[in-house]
C-alpha cells in the first residue's frame, strides 16, 4: 500500500504521534540571545517556537507573528528553516531583534554569535523581517490567502498588575503605552473585540486549512479562574477557524518559583503552564 503523503509538515509518524499529546513539557535552558530578549518579560524560548513551526509548517513555507515582541517566533523560524514575517508596534523590541539578529546565527540547530562561527562558514543568518507597526493594519496590506501559518503570543495584559514583571525583568513590559497595543485594552471583554479583530484579519490572509497557533496565559482575578485561552478560542471561531485543541506547556527550567497565595485560608494556584491554543481555519 502506497505510503500517504503529509499534507501538514516534514515530521515522520511517530514525531507527529509525540507531539499530539495535549500536555507539553519542556526543559529548554536559556539560550544564547536570553541576555538580550529577557528585557521583553514574556519571551519564549525560540527552540519552543521551533517546535511548534516544524509540526504546523513545511521547510521553507511562511510564518507569520503579528505580536513577535523580541522575535521568538522569527528565532524558531531560523531554526526550524522557515521564512517568517513579525510585525511589532513596539520599537524598542525590534531594535532588540535587529541587534540579535546581527550578532547571531544559525549553527548545529542552535542561536550562536556570529563571531564564534565567522571561520566554520557553516552556518545560516537570521533571515526574519521585523516590521514596525500596528499588527491589523500591516496584515491589511498582504495578499489574501499568502500566509502558510500564524503562530504568535498574543499580549494580554489587560487588568494587569506590573509589579512582578517588573522585578523578573530589566524593562516594564506594560509601560509602552499605546492605545493600539492589545495589551493596553481596558478590560477583558475589550481585548475580546480586539482579538475578534485580529482573527478576522488572521483568516483572510491564512490559507485555506492551515493553522493560527496562539500562545496564552490563563489568569486569576477576583477569586476566580479565568480560562483566558479558552475564551480566546472562542471568539476565534466566530472569526472563521476551528478549535482543534490544546496543548498544555510547561517549561520547568525557567519556571518561577511558587507562591504561598492564600496559604491556610483559600485554593489560589500558581498558574505554571500556558497554553498553546490551535485553531485551523475553515475551508
Amino acid at each position: 500500500m502506497a505510503r500517504r503523503r503529509n499534507l501538514l509538515n516534514n515530521l515522520s509518524g511517530s514525531e507527529w504521534l509525540y507531539w499530539t499529546d495535549s500536555l507539553y513539557l519542556t526543559a529548554y535552558a536559556v539560550d544564547a540571545t536570553h541576555g538580550l530578549r529577557k528585557a521583553h518579560g514574556a519571551m519564549k524560548p525560540p527552540e519552543l517556537m521551533a517546535d511548534i513551526i516544524r509540526f504546523f509548517t513545511k521547510r521553507d513555507e511562511l510564518v507569520l507573528d503579528p505580536f513577535a515582541g523580541v522575535g521568538g517566533t522569527l528565532l524558531g523560524a531560523a531554526l526550524a528553516g522557515r521564512r517568517a514575517l513579525g510585525y511589532e508596534i513596539n520599537p524598542d523590541w525590534i531594535r532588540i531583534y535587529s541587534q540579535i539578529s546581527r550578532e547571531f546565527v544559525v549553527q548545529d540547530n542552535a542561536l550562536v554569535r556570529r563571531s564564534s562561527c565567522e571561520q566554520a562558514q557553516e552556518f545560516l543568518p537570521i533571515s526574519g523581517v521585523m516590521k514596525e507597526g500596528d499588527c491589523l493594519a500591516l496584515m491589511s496590506e498582504l495578499d489574501s490567502e499568502s500566509v502558510d501559518a500564524i503562530i504568535t503570543d498574543p499580549p494580554y495584559g489587560c487588568d494587569h498588575a506590573t509589579t512582578g514583571f517588573a522585578r523578573e525583568t530589566n524593562f516594564n513590559m506594560f509601560n509602552y503605552n499605546d492605545d493600539r497595543d492589545f495589551g493596553n485594552s481596558g478590560s477583558f471583554d475589550e481585548f475580546y473585540l480586539r482579538m475578534k479583530d485580529f482573527g478576522m484579519a488572521a483568516a483572510r490572509v491564512l490559507k485555506p486549512s492551515h493553522y493560527l497557533v496562539l500562545i496564552i496565559g490563563d489568569r486569576y482575578k477576583n477569586g476566580e479562574y479565568i480560562p483566558l485561552g479558552v475564551r480566546v478560542a472562542d471568539v476565534m471561531r466566530t472569526a472563521g477557524f476551528l478549535f482543534k485543541g490544546i496543548k498544555i506547556w510547561s517549561n520547568k527550567v525557567t519556571q518561577r518559583p511558587l507562591k504561598p497565595y492564600a496559604v491556610l485560608s483559600s485554593f489560589v494556584p500558581n498558574i505554571t503552564h500556558q497554553n498553546i491554543v490551535i485553531l485551523k481555519k475553515k475551508d
